[in-house]
This record gives structure tokens, sequence and C-alpha cells, in this order.
């Protein structure tokens, strides 16, 4: 569905999907469901570096 409203393709999502696991993540998510598991562990670790 983030490839739709980018109007692009599933495999050129990636940066609206990390910029939405990070807002997941701000909101409080504590669990993100992925395809992309290293680009999501990056985002975490990105998150928990700038909230620690």
């Amino acid at each position: 569905m983030i490839y739709k409203t980018l109007q692009t393709t599933p495999d050129e999502a990636l940066n609206g999907t990390t910029a939405l696991n990070m807002v997941a993540l701000e909101k409080g998510a504590t669990i993100l469901r992925v395809h992309d598991v290293k680009e999501a562990v990056e985002c975490v670790k990105l998150y928990k570096q700038l909230h620690a």
C-alpha cells in the first residue's frame, strides 16, 4: 500500500517504509512486522540512539 501512495513499485518503496517504521516507533510501537529486516533493525537502532 505504501508504494501506491508513493506512486512507485513495491521494490522502490523502502524509503517510505522506513519513514513509517520511525513514525510507528515514535507512537510507541514495540514490534515492527516487516519484510526488510536489515533495514528495520537499522531504523530501530537509530531510534534507540536518538532516544537514549
